[in-house]
């Protein structure tokens, strides 16, 4: 029943390791899951911004288009933005045929019954709604993010792309959710905070084969969470799936102030779990909240710093500590023998076996019976 979900999440960890700006100098390695997760952050802001002042915009069908649209990447691997833009210029029609043969491939891991929403997603996740406007401008922005950070050092490189990145945005103008993003007063220190996350690498202490930083995975918990409240929900379990995806894509929001503090860390002492998340909405505070909007901190705060709590808090951490299992696994079948992958793989496996939710134990115990199959 819920084997396509593992297979899923298997094909998304490629995202990991697909790099961008892979033809040019850079100064920071950004790969697809950290540059989804900038992309991400830019929409619901939007969305938010939007839907304050009274524009309706449709949650589900917007985080939808966000996750999904990062699928077929996963099977056609890394095509520079120049490369696509002249094959698209040059033969359009061969281009549209190579991505709808990526997301057929995508799609074949999946029941039937999921099969025609997410290939529509897919396929419409740009169009021109309000909800595939917001996802244009957003990667867009996140691209725009990326090539302002190389330019500082290779200047000569980025003129260009810039250049395009700067007019294509000024179609957009009027649009109403973007004009209200980048006027904000808060706009840049928000945009400060995203960078620190993609360059915070995760597990820092132990040496890495494969480096994810809290950006990718906070956007790899996205897409888990994203698939594992899908599944309860087809199968009759109440899941707010709006509510999870945003918790998930702002959980680690308090990082970019206070460092990643690991969870053995937090729990080295009874009440230092505690001290920490008391500094660390005092730090948000100061530093992300100041100058927001009174309406949209109502919106913003309860999501960063009480991401795990209630029933979709504990899908929310479910899908964290897949995404930790997951980097485990990455670690350990690429032939890092560290015996801490081992052993948090482990615990946190035993965790996930005790969840109130069925696809949840499901996925634990296909990892489980994995690894006796690779006899590890």
């Amino acid at each position: 029943m819920y084997q396509w979900i593992v297979k899923l999440l298997e094909l998304s960890t490629n995202l990991f390791t697909m790099y961008r700006w892979n033809n040019l100098p850079t100064i920071m390695r950004t790969n697809e899951a950290q540059n989804a997760f900038i992309s991400a952050q830019f929409s619901l802001l939007m969305s938010e911004l939007a839907n304050l002042g009274g524009e309706k915009i449709n949650e589900q069908n917007l985080l939808k288009r966000i996750l999904l649209k990062e699928l077929p990447k996963c099977v056609l691997s890394d095509i520079s933005v120049d490369t696509k833009v002249l094959i698209k210029e040059f033969a359009p029609e061969k281009w549209d045929a190579v991505f709808s043969t990526a997301v057929e491939e995508v799609v074949s891991i999946l029941p039937e019954k999921t099969k025609k929403d997410f290939s529509e997603t897919i396929l419409n996740a740009r169009d021109e709604s309000p909800e595939g406007r917001i996802i244009t401008v957003a990667d867009l922005l996140s691209a725009k993010l990326e090539a302002e950070i190389h330019s500082r050092f290779f200047p000569e490189f980025y003129e260009e792309p810039l250049r395009r990145l700067k007019e294509t945005l000024k179609e957009f103008n009027d649009f109403q959710p973007y004009k209200a993003l980048v006027n904000s007063d808060w706009f840049e220190n928000y945009r400060r905070a995203l960078i620190v996350l993609l360059s915070a690498v995760r597990w820092n202490r132990l040496n890495r084969n494969v480096k994810t930083t809290v950006a990718g995975h906070s956007f790899y918990v996205a897409i888990s969470g994203f698939l594992l409240a899908y599944t309860e929900n087809q199968n009759g379990n109440s899941v707010d799936l709006v509510e999870v995806v945003k918790r998930t894509l702002f959980h680690d929001i308090p990082e970019s102030v206070t460092g990643d503090i690991i969870t053995p860390t937090k729990k080295k002492v009874p009440g230092f779990e505690e001290v920490i998340s008391r500094v660390e909405e005092h730090m948000v505070n100061q530093r992300i909240f100041d100058s927001m909007d009174s309406e949209l901190v109502k919106k913003l705060k309860p999501r960063i710093l009480d991401p795990f709590a209630g029933k979709e808090g504990e899908m929310v951490r479910s899908a964290d500590l897949l995404a930790a299992i997951v980097e485990c696994l990455m670690e350990i079948e690429t032939g890092n023998n560290q015996p801490a992958f081992r052993s948090a793989l482990n615990s946190m496996l035993d965790q996930l076996a005790k969840s109130e939710f069925s696809s949840v134990r499901f996925v634990s115990e296909d990892f489980k019976w994995g690894l006796r199959w690779m006899g590890r």
